[in-house]
């Protein structure tokens, strides 16, 4: 046998060989695919089945949450109901308040007026009880003349009476009228119907109240009295400039309060500013 021969019998031999360890492996080491596929259907079913149970809950929380959400919105439009009535309720509060507060300022002048007519009738009563304890003096020293003097004096004291319940009704009367007046809304004062505050009057913004109302630092003492209408001044850049009209409402010794017309308004009204009577006219109304 040649050479060639022989190395070819012995390539074959490796060859075989080769072949032989690799049918080996191949054997201890294949998987039963049949079982792997079953194994891997089942995994499959198991996950669509748990893919499943997750749509329903996904479903079931969707139901829940639009059942949710329409519940909110049922409490939201009954929130928003009773807050209208709050507010409505509140604005109602806040207009009552208001009335209170103007019926509060007049039952003030009111009782002013009242307690200046009990200081008249008071200083009368003084008046006429010093004028009879004169009497009693006189008559003390006039003993002697007493019995010619005695249809004189039971004259006076009719008379005095008399005074006595005519002043009395002249109370009750003014009383009444007064009464009457505030009903109607009208001033007691003849003169205060002019509405012209006495030339010179000046004074300043003390105080500036949310609802439309002022301060002013003059009052009574200075001749201002409810009614007085007065012009709020500004100093501005060096010149004085008009910012607008107050009409007095209530006027004590040294203060009084005032509100702002509106339709003379020009601006603002601040503490400091200015207010006087500078005798031009009325402000022309916006």
């Amino acid at each position: 046998m040649s050479l060639l021969g022989r190395m070819f019998i012995l390539l074959i031999f490796i060859m075989c060989m080769a072949y032989m360890t690799l049918a080996v492996v191949i054997y201890q080491t294949h998987n039963n695919w049949k079982k792997a596929a079953d194994e891997r259907a089942v995994k499959i079913k198991d996950i669509e089945k748990h893919a499943q149970q997750i749509a329903e809950r996904r479903d079931n929380l969707l139901v829940q949450k639009k059942e949710e959400i329409s519940k909110l919105k049922a409490e939201k439009s009954t929130a928003d109901t009773q807050v209208d009535m709050l507010t409505k309720r509140n604005k109602e509060l806040e207009d009552e308040r208001t009335q209170l507060v103007e019926q509060k300022e007049q039952n003030i002048v009111t009782v002013k007026l009242a307690h200046d007519s009990m200081v008249a009738a008071r200083a009368e009563t003084d008046g006429l009880r010093k004028d009879l304890r004169t009497a009693q003096e006189q008559w003390a020293t006039l003993y002697s003349t007493l019995v010619a003097k005695t249809d004189e004096a039971h004259d006076l004291s009719m008379k005095l009476a008399s005074y006595k319940n005519v002043g009395e009704k002249l109370a009750k009367d003014y009383r009444d009228a007064l009464e009457v007046l505030r009903i109607f809304g009208k001033k007691p004062e003849p003169e205060l119907y002019s509405g012209a505050a006495p030339k010179g009057a000046r004074g300043i913004v003390t105080e500036v109240r949310p609802n439309g109302w002022v301060e002013i630092s003059i009052g009574e003492d200075s001749g201002i009295v409810k009614g007085h209408r007065l012009d709020v001044m500004r100093d501005i850049d060096g010149r004085k400039s008009l910012i607008g009209k107050i009409e007095v409402v209530r006027a004590e010794a040294d203060r009084a309060a005032a509100r702002v017309i509106p339709e003379y308004r020009r601006g603002t009204v601040q503490q400091d500013d200015v207010v006087e009577n500078i005798q031009i006219g009325e402000l022309t109304a916006k």
